[in-house]
């Protein structure tokens, strides 16, 4: 065996042969050890399943959640803000909690200000009624409401 050609156990840091990746003395009972393809592909079979499990489980979580519908039931100035009160119906069986944009809009239909939000929890089939402020807005504004 020349200098090149010498490797070391994994475990104990012994010399071995230039075949083997473990001693003698780690590997008392002589079973042979895995190859590194088969340590890859293990890992690479494990994480495939895990990605699958997850998206498997994730569809079932948000099965019949949803879809949500939002609609401006009142506005009205409150210091410096406008106040409006937002009605979210969830058409889903189960409940779950709507993600809604309110975008307030002057009489010629430019943006003033938008305000994501996400609504209290709403039963499957059944509605709730909430308000949300809109700062910056002193005057009377056009309010649309779209939900997810």
């Amino acid at each position: 065996m020349t200098t090149g050609d010498v490797r070391h156990c994994i475990k104990c840091g012994r010399e071995i042969g230039p075949d083997e990746t473990i001693c003698a003395i780690c590997n008392r009972a002589g079973m042979a050890t895995p190859s590194a393809s088969q340590y890859h592909g293990t890992m690479a079979v494990g994480i495939v399943l895990g990605v699958v499990l997850l998206a498997v489980a994730a569809s079932l979580a948000l099965r019949g959640v949803g879809p949500y519908r939002g609609e401006i039931v009142d506005t009205r100035t409150a210091g410096g803000s406008l106040q409006a009160t937002v009605s979210v119906t969830n058409e889903g069986t189960k409940p779950g909690r709507a993600k809604c944009q309110l975008i307030a809009q002057d009489g010629e239909g430019r943006s003033l200000q938008s305000r994501s939000i996400l609504s209290p929890q709403v039963p499957g089939g059944s509605s709730i009624t909430f308000d949300e402020r809109i700062p910056g807005i002193a005057g009377a504004a056009d309010v649309s409401v779209a939900c997810q």
